[in-house]
């Protein structure tokens, strides 16, 4: 049998494992948005940022069989598999999600799922 102070105890962690559950749906049902800053050249390597523009090219990688697009003058690394058809986006605003880098002195995105890429219609 518990004790008065056993049961209580048992209780507030009961309830604070429930809301920390809650909190965490809301957070992930939110999304990264939210988060995540407008894309600049400022923005620090490993920032959260956010670029919405049109998609002016789009190439694979020589190895691996990812995707560089470039959005509004930046380069958006996109992993193997997140966009079925990469030439239909030429032309198409899109808004991405995604880490800054700095590759050959130049910021960059790096994507890193799929869900990361929306396009908006026109």
């Amino acid at each position: 049998m518990l004790h008065p102070q056993e049961r209580t105890a048992l209780l507030l962690i009961a309830g604070i494992l429930i809301l920390l559950a809650v909190i965490s749906f809301l957070i992930e049902s939110a999304g990264k948005e939210p988060f995540a800053a407008p894309f600049s050249d400022t923005l620090e390597d490993g920032s959260l940022a956010v670029l919405t523009g049109t998609v002016t090219a789009a190439a694979n990688t020589r190895t691996g069989g990812h995707l560089m697009l470039t959005v509004n003058n930046t380069s958006v690394f996109v992993p193997d598999g997140a966009l079925a058809d990469p030439e239909t986006v030429v032309g198409e605003t899109i808004s991405v999600i995604g880490t800054v880098q700095t590759y050959r002195e130049k910021k960059e995105m790096i994507v890193e799922r799929p869900e990361d890429i929306a396009i908006r219609p026109q």
